[in-house]
């Protein structure tokens, strides 16, 4: 049967196909925020039927940083993607594998978290990878963002993670009936009358409008993958 996704007045039709939906977080707390935004996200996506979803977390994995050192456009096979084997060679298997590839950052310094540049850093390997050239090109890729604050880096964030995902030629939708863009920002922090912060440690549970399009994102990420893969 057709899937059928409605934003307001637009319909988004097409055929159903088993669409592979891979979450990676980079929060060092696995049941934090960044991650509950991530799983609520997926929640959604698995909703569209015939959707396969996991989520990973990069916390507690150990893998080192890129060395520029050329051996994926040597040497790569389709078993060993990177010379370095590690944590992350695993993970880059998923990516290569997946259709729609949702990134999740928490906010650190008004940019991306060190653990997702290194894991996006080690995506170099299917760019300019010997077994094929822009490997990922096609897929369909999502930010999402996580910060205490507003005004304190969520765009950064995303911006960080859609270059990543130019460089590669993903597909980024955007929701702009939920105010989502340039990806998908959450705020934990919620802030008192007083500027005294709750002491919510899922804050994000309350930012409603952020849940709303990290769900909605989903929805469209999925329809647009399911469309491309139709077109072969």
């Amino acid at each position: 049967m057709a899937q059928v996704w409605r934003e307001k007045k637009e319909v988004f039709s097409v055929e159903a196909k088993k669409i592979r939906v891979l979450g990676i977080h980079s929060s060092p707390f696995r049941g934090g925020n960044t991650a509950y935004l991530l799983e609520h996200a997926l929640q959604e996506a698995a909703k569209e039927g015939d959707v396969e979803t996991e989520a990973l977390a990069l916390a507690g994995l150990n893998f080192s940083d890129c060395t520029q050192c050329n051996w994926c456009m040597r040497k790569q096979t389709p078993a060993q993607l990177c010379r370095i084997e590690d944590d992350i060679s695993p993970i880059l298997m998923k990516i290569r594998d997946c259709d729609v590839l949702v990134l999740a950052s928490p906010v650190y310094f008004a940019r991306l978290s060190g653990l997702m540049a290194c894991l996006i850093d080690r995506t170099r390997c299917f760019i300019f990878g010997r077994e094929k050239h822009l490997a990922l090109k096609g897929k369909v890729g999502v930010a999402l963002a996580v910060a205490w604050t507003r005004n304190g880096g969520i765009e950064t964030t995303l911006e960080s993670i859609h270059s990543a995902f130019l460089l590669h030629e993903l597909w980024t939708p955007s929701v702009h009936a939920a105010g989502a863009i340039f990806g998908v920002g959450a705020v934990s922090g919620q802030m008192n009358e007083d500027l005294s912060y709750q002491t919510d440690k899922l804050g994000v549970r309350q930012d409603k409008q952020a849940l709303q399009a990290a769900g909605l994102m989903l929805h469209k990420a999925v329809a647009t993958a399911r469309m491309l893969k139709g077109k072969g």
